[in-house]
């Protein structure tokens, strides 16, 4: 289905109802927006879903910064020199 829609001042859009129900989309549901240049595309994400896919996600962060050498240390190191900097441009 194709559909003509108007962004608001705010930016908010109206998915047209038969879309939504065609997509099986209900109120509170959660989607993903993605653009790539000028397309954008809506992708509904179950908040199951989503947390899996976030916990996998910061799996794989933790196993490549293990397979790099950074420890847990380092990066409360980094944290501790990013504060001081900002700490020090305010003054």
């Amino acid at each position: 289905m194709i559909d003509v829609i108007t962004i608001s001042s705010k930016g908010q859009i109206v998915i047209p109802k038969k879309i939504r129900e065609e997509a099986g989309l209900a109120e509170q549901d959660k989607l993903v927006v993605v653009s790539d240049k000028d397309q954008i595309i809506l992708k509904k994400v179950s908040k199951e879903k989503a947390k899996k896919k976030l916990l996998e996600l910061i799996d794989e962060i933790g196993k490549r910064f293990k397979d790099s050498g950074i420890t847990e240390e380092d990066i409360q190191k980094e944290i501790e020199a990013v504060r001081n900097e900002k700490t020090k441009n305010r003054a």
